[in-house]
């Protein structure tokens, strides 16, 4: 009975993170067949645009009637520890309910999209807790990265070890690589800096930075000081329930 309440108890842990991790990992097949790039291709334009958008959750509203365009590009959503930062990023994933608004993802209402077509418009990276004992090259290729693709974060040393040997900064490099190696419009990453020293904070914005050349928007809930100085960011901050564009630096 141990034995069973134990098997059990994993399968179920196994199934809560690949409730939410596998959609965004095994989309970029979906987006290599052309899911993906078919929202760009009827539309002609990329972009998350928000229209009068309200996040309530708990009862408590954390985004009032917030309306803007990301167009491609790097922002970064500030505010204190339970502003509703994170809540606010998976708003834009359909993984929270809209109270009240629209979203729109590259001219396509976000609600009128299937699970698939939302996975593979975006990449998605939050800090996990993995409960099996994969190795990192599993988590890497969940994403799809392999030897010989770019290696900003120096992941490929690591990628024969033990998922629970790894540092916590390990665990965040190899599951940035896995998440950036996706071909996806909207980069989505809630405080991808924490665990990373300074050389990596470095290599992560560099990293980014080619995304938007490539013409990804990024979008970063984070507070690290060190990643939001590293990056060319238009800043917007959470306060009292309202997004505040920042004045650029």
């Amino acid at each position: 009975r141990r034995t069973l309440a134990l098997i059990c108890r994993y399968a179920l842990a196994l199934a809560a993170l690949l409730w939410r991790s596998l959609p965004y990992a095994i989309a970029g097949n979906h987006r290599k067949s052309g899911v993906g790039a078919d929202l760009v291709e009827r539309e002609g334009h990329l972009m998350i645009k928000c229209d009068a958008l309200s996040v309530a959750r708990g009862g408590q509203v954390l985004i009032n009637s917030f309306s803007y365009e990301f167009l491609p590009g790097i922002y970064v959503i500030k505010g204190a520890n339970g502003s509703g930062k994170s809540t606010f990023l998976l708003s834009l994933l359909g993984e929270v309910p809209i109270a009240a608004g629209r979203v729109e993802i590259n001219g396509r209402d976000l609600l009128a999209l299937s699970a698939v077509e939302r996975s593979a418009a975006f990449s998605w990276y939050e800090v996990q807790e993995i409960a099996f004992n994969f190795t990192a090259k599993d988590v890497l290729e969940w994403g799809g990265w392999r030897a010989g693709m770019p290696d900003e974060l120096v992941v490929e040393e690591l990628s024969a070890r033990e998922w629970k040997k790894l540092s916590r900064g390990e665990q965040a490099r190899v599951l940035l690589t896995s998440v950036l190696a996706r071909e996806s419009d909207h980069i989505l990453l809630d405080e991808p800096a924490a665990g990373l020293d300074d050389a990596m904070i470095s290599r992560l914005a560099f990293s980014l930075s080619s995304k938007v050349s490539a013409g990804a928007t990024v979008i970063i809930s984070e507070h690290d000081h060190r990643l939001v100085t590293a990056l060319n960011a238009q800043e917007l901050l959470i306060h009292d329930g309202t997004l505040i564009l920042q004045p650029s630096r």
